[in-house]
């Protein structure tokens, strides 16, 4: 039977470094319409001039071509990475005039347009990419947003960036739909050819998958802190060991002999606190990723389908902030270990191997932590209490 539907235009600006976000944020929109869209009878359209501009001739350059083929939108995604792109007519690259006339329809009626604007941080694969004059651009850009008002997010891995827009665009878009008398375009959509391929899956589905996933997370991060308290007790036994070797020596050197022996042990037993930790890391993202996404899901289902589900929703905040203080305290830690191994002295090749093997590690591990307190801080942001 067929059934009204808004329509939300989503307008996608970036230089040419970040096309491999450009193509996953295809799917979060095919995936936000059959999980958010067709919860809340809207479809999302994602417009990029990779689709949606056609080949022309521009009397002001090439960038009013895009301009006047993606007139109008509802949402504004911008990204910046190494580029900041080739210069237009009044504007330093395309990216930024697009933004600047989406913010300057934001300034007219701040109800015409919401703006979301992302920075990855991550560094590139090779020196040969770094442009000093474009990272001073994007710099002096970044400056500007925050004089205007304008709040941006950073994100390291693509993955990360897909989360954060699970979150973010159904918001911003919940945002728009509340302003009265917005004119949305209105299709009518015959639903009964809609073939919805994803499974339907509900509150005791998503509770299930909640607690088997951070409970596995949970696991692999008592799993890491153990690791971590075994190498400092080792690290306390091979300090005493020295001590009391020097003791035996009445304060004389030691010989290169018994110190090489001494570090090429503590060596081992650094690069067996890294084995040990290096499998269990995905295993904690991993999961707890799935988590998060299923108690974002989750809530999105409390919030629409129900309206008497305030108590469920306050509990499952709470328990997110449990979660959440957790992890941050594993983060403190897991820093003031990190600064213990990277300040060791370079004694001997061997130590300085595994000093460096377990700094790249912790390092990884350190950002996967970061990257589970961006994102579940962000989806309890959206927590409607």
């Amino acid at each position: 039977m067929p059934e009204l539907i808004s329509k939300y235009k989503i307008f996608l600006a970036s230089p040419s470094d970040l096309s491999e976000e450009r193509e996953s944020i295809d799917q979060v929109v095919e995936e936000l319409n059959l999980t958010f869209g067709s919860q809340n009878n809207i479809i999302l359209e994602l417009q990029k001039w990779e689709t949606n501009s056609a080949p022309a001739i521009g009397s002001e350059g090439l960038q009013s071509i895009i301009n006047n083929d993606i007139p109008e939108y509802d949402l504004f995604i911008g990204l910046l990475w190494m580029k900041f792109g080739t210069p237009t007519k009044e504007y330093g690259s395309g990216t930024e005039e697009e933004f600047n006339i989406a913010h300057q329809k934001f300034i007219k009626d701040n109800n015409s347009v919401q703006i979301l604007f992302y920075f990855k941080n991550s560094a590139p694969q090779s020196l040969t990419e770094i442009n000093p004059e474009q990272l001073t651009k994007i710099r002096d850009f970044k400056s500007s947003l925050g004089e205007k008002n304008v709040l941006y997010w950073e994100f390291n891995l693509k993955d990360e960036l897909e989360r954060l827009l699970r979150i973010h665009i159904p918001k911003r878009i919940q945002n728009l739909k509340a302003i009265p008398n917005l004119p949305t375009k209105i299709e009518e959509v015959n639903t009964d050819i809609i073939i919805v391929e994803e499974e339907d899956f509900g509150i005791i589905d998503y509770q299930e998958f909640i607690e088997e996933s951070f409970s596995i997370s949970t696991h692999a991060l008592i799993r890491i802190s153990e690791a971590t308290n075994w190498i400092g007790d080792e690290m306390n036994k091979k300090t005493s060991e020295i001590d009391v070797l020097i003791a035996k020596n009445r304060n004389q050197p030691i010989s290169f002999k018994v110190q090489r022996n001494i570090f090429e042990r503590t060596a081992n037993v650094m690069n067996d606190f890294a084995n040990r930790i290096e499998p269990e890391i995905p295993i904690y993202i991993n999961n707890f990723e799935k988590g998060i996404d299923s108690f974002s899901k989750l809530i999105t289902i409390y919030i629409n389908d129900f309206e008497n589900k305030k108590e469920e929703i306050i509990e499952a905040g709470d328990s997110l902030d449990n979660l959440l203080i957790q992890i941050e305290f594993a983060l403190n830690n897991m820093h003031l270990f990190l600064n213990t191994i990277d300040g060791l002295p370079k004694m001997s090749k061997e130590l300085n191997s595994a000093r460096k093997n377990v700094v790249n590690i912790l390092s990884e591990f350190l950002k996967k932590l970061e990257t589970s307190i961006t994102i579940g801080k962000e989806v309890h942001k959206n927590i409607i209490y």
